[in-house]
């Protein structure tokens, strides 16, 4: 039996979020135990959508989206990511780098972050184990999710990509128009969240799928409290992925 099928197989199950949600614990290479929500499809699905959160949250950002994804028939995985939420150990947590002295804390942030592409693969393989032949994938990224998305996008067959108040460095917006602007891509940003609704209009910009939306909003509001803020932003989201995971 292979590592990834025994990470994979260190699961716990507990359905507390709804008839189709339950939390697992998937373990690395490294026995890091990474928290993730799994959403699972009303039927039997060949369609799939990872969900990144925002570096000021958690997973349980995604409860609706993850729900709704279920009930159109789209199986739905959203990760904590190492060092946040349940996904904590006495070497990675974010609280404790936060309370690091100033200059100390880029070097802690890059240790914890550098396995991030690795954990979200591991996320990935889990989801796209749950699907039927020729598994269809769209991941969604909010924020610091974003660049994961493109790191994971680059290296598997994802179909549609999101960015949730995602803002992007130069060299990963040409990363995206390199390897991934011939994909559908919906792009949401708040117009006052400074260089991230700037990121977004560049994004948008070299998108050249037909399919590719930007939804933009007035204010600062970033990520997460926009799905407060319009009651139809997240079945917005899940209508979107359901009409390109074909």
């Amino acid at each position: 039996m292979s590592n990834l099928i025994k990470s994979l197989l260190t699961i716990l199950v507990t359905f507390t979020l709804g008839a189709q949600a339950s939390s697992l614990v998937l373990t690395t290479e490294d026995d890091m135990a990474l928290k993730a929500d799994y959403f699972q499809s009303v039927k039997d699905s060949n369609r799939g959508v990872l969900m990144l959160h925002q570096c000021n949250y958690n997973r349980t950002m995604y409860d609706d989206i993850g729900e709704q994804l279920a009930q159109k028939g789209i199986h739905a995985l959203s990760l904590d990511f190492r060092g946040f939420g349940e996904s904590v150990s006495e070497k990675f947590d974010i609280e404790k780098i936060q309370a690091l002295p100033e200059e100390k804390q880029g070097d802690a942030w890059q240790a914890m972050s550098a396995d991030w592409p690795k954990d979200v693969q591991l996320a990935y393989d889990y989801l796209k184990s749950k699907l039927t032949n020729n598994g269809i994938v769209g991941i969604i990224g909010a924020s610091c999710g974003g660049s994961q998305a493109i790191t994971l996008a680059e290296k598997n067959p994802i179909k549609a990509i999101s960015f949730f108040s995602s803002g992007q460095r130069k060299e990963n917006i040409k990363r995206y128009e390199s390897a991934l602007a011939d994909k559908p891509t919906l792009i949401i940003a708040s117009e006052d969240d400074g260089g991230t609704y700037t990121s977004a209009q560049k994004l948008f910009a070299v998108a050249n799928h037909d399919n590719s939306r930007f939804i933009s909003y007035k204010r600062s509001d970033h990520g997460y409290p926009l799905l407060d803020r319009d009651p139809h932003l997240a079945t917005s989201i899940v209508n979107w992925f359901d009409n390109q995971l074909h």
